[in-house]
């Protein structure tokens, strides 16, 4: 989005460079999203094997299966909102649970 924000301005009147730069723009973005998806389960490995960092896993997938906003309101807050707030709490208690990988 860079290359496309600094020349936005440049290009007086010509609708269809824009388009271009942005096209190529969010080619980009979306190419570059993958590769920190693919490289990301690698690095949080890393992380845990190397650096001895306790990580928690908060699968969210259930939370997007509601279909009114109250349902998915509700999910959010039990299945990750609530335990994130628990997880945060105990590492600032500092409490010997904290060890445990959820």
């Amino acid at each position: 989005m860079d290359r496309y924000l600094r020349e936005e301005t440049n290009i007086d009147e010509d609708d269809e460079s824009k388009k271009k730069i942005l096209t190529s723009s969010i080619v980009i973005m979306k190419y570059n999203t993958c590769l920190l998806i693919c490289n990301q389960p690698d690095k949080i490995q890393r992380l845990i094997n190397e650096k001895m960092w306790l990580v928690h896993h908060i699968i969210a997938n259930e939370v997007f299966k509601g279909y009114r906003k109250e349902v998915v309101n509700e999910a959010w807050r039990n299945i990750v909102f609530q335990p994130c707030v628990d997880i945060v709490k105990r590492f600032l208690k500092n409490d010997d649970n904290n060890i445990i990988i959820e």
